[in-house]
């Protein structure tokens, strides 16, 4: 067997095992304030566990891959007014959501940041939340 053929043929069995490896790798999860892995959520997540003041609701997830997550959601946000304490949720329906940043911890991947664009007044407007996902000893 000549060198070139059974290079082609080496460069295809590495392609196929990194495919093979990469398939069988976890897919990230968004954590919740609980502490609970989610995959997908389509019911009420809290992105602000402090104070509550940031949430995502009915979400529909369009992808949801190994570096990102995009779907549309009911953005819940406090815009503290007059104060934070005085105020209350307000919807925001058909919200962009977009998950990255994603860290490896002990109990597998998980998003770090979740990036919301809603429309307040006719303006576009972005929320960046960090999730509880930091890594885990």
């Amino acid at each position: 067997m000549s060198r070139v053929p059974c290079l082609a043929l080496l460069s295809v069995v590495v392609a196929f095992l990194a495919a093979v490896a990469s398939a069988s790798s976890p897919l990230p999860r968004l954590l919740s304030c609980s502490g609970k892995p989610l995959l997908r959520p389509t019911g009420l997540v809290v992105l602000s566990c402090a104070d509550a003041n940031s949430e995502i609701r009915a979400t529909h997830w369009t992808s949801w891959g190994r570096t990102s997550a995009v779907g549309t959601t009911d953005f819940g946000l406090n815009l503290c007014t007059p104060t934070c304490a005085a105020s209350t949720i307000t919807s925001f329906p058909n919200s962009l959501v977009r998950l990255t940043g994603v860290t490896k911890t002990r109990l597998g991947p998980r998003f770090s940041r979740a990036v919301i664009t809603y429309v307040l007044h006719g303006k576009r407007k972005t929320f960046t939340g960090y999730p509880p996902t930091t890594p885990m000893p």
